[in-house]
């Protein structure tokens, strides 16, 4: 049987972010919910985002959370959602690109227009959304930039399936792009590459398959230990870091 954790609370944290505005997208359940309520949790106003269910998670997070109701399916909604945080917030400071998600499919299967719906979802959107919030944050030439990539991005898609494994390996590349070109104006921009976490998307994982998993820390994540590395990539404490790529996967890419 796979080992388990749990982390201290996040009650006693530093208010290291409050005077940050920070927008989370796809934020109403699981590693996005965990970046919301660690970002508020030390001292950020923070807008969450989701198709559904966002009035009462934002009510359950707390009265620093604004909520924002957004489907990124089409075109232009990314850029939608930035204007619509920085309206609600009074300003933006920071965006965490986090809406995303996939349903693997063999290659073989692989038709164009889901394709096309992977990379709507995965990369797109977070273009359009990281494109809107740096013309924001260069006027103050000040902000942070941070994407959700997954393990997928840096090989094989495996469980995940080619369409996802190549529009997180996009949105790695636009991580580096934009850290170049954001740079002298005093932007950051990073990412995080979760490997398997404890998810709606792995929750139905047998202990067997877990196992097969070769997870070298015996374990899967959870939500909160990206949050936390997330929080920290926000915050000033960060603040000479820009174009990287942080794997939290448990040494699972050590493995190749």
């Amino acid at each position: 049987m796979m080992t388990t954790a749990s982390l201290p609370s996040s009650s006693d944290a530093p208010a290291e972010l409050a005077d940050q505005r920070i927008l989370v997208t796809g934020s109403t359940r699981g590693i996005g919910r965990a970046i919301a309520a660690e970002l508020l949790a030390r001292g950020a106003t923070v807008a969450i985002h989701g198709r559904s269910n966002v009035t009462e998670v934002a009510a359950e997070l707390g009265e620093s959370c604004h909520p924002l109701t957004a489907d990124l399916d089409s075109a232009g909604s990314g850029r939608e959602v930035v204007e619509q945080a920085a309206d609600a917030l009074g300003g933006l400071d920071g965006l965490v690109n986090n809406a995303g998600g996939g349903e693997a499919i063999a290659f073989r299967g692989l038709e164009l227009d889901r394709w096309r719906t992977t990379f709507r979802l995965n990369l797109e959107a977070a273009f359009e959304a990281s494109q809107a919030a740096y013309l924001v944050m260069r006027r103050e030439r000040r902000g942070s930039i941070l994407n959700v990539a997954s393990l997928a991005a840096h090989g094989a898609g495996g469980l995940m399936g080619a369409d996802y494994a190549a529009a997180k390996a996009g949105l790695v590349s636009l991580t580096k792009s934009l850290a170049i070109e954001a740079a002298r104006f005093g932007i950051r921009c990073n990412a995080v590459s979760p490997g398997f976490i404890e998810t709606d998307m792995t929750s139905d994982l047998p202990d067997k398959q877990r196992q097969g998993l070769g997870i070298p820390m015996r374990r899967l994540g959870l939500p909160e230990e990206i949050a936390t590395t997330v929080s920290f990539l926000m915050s000033k404490r960060a603040s000479y870091v820009t174009g990287q790529v942080i794997h939290i996967d448990g040494g699972l890419w050590l493995g190749g």
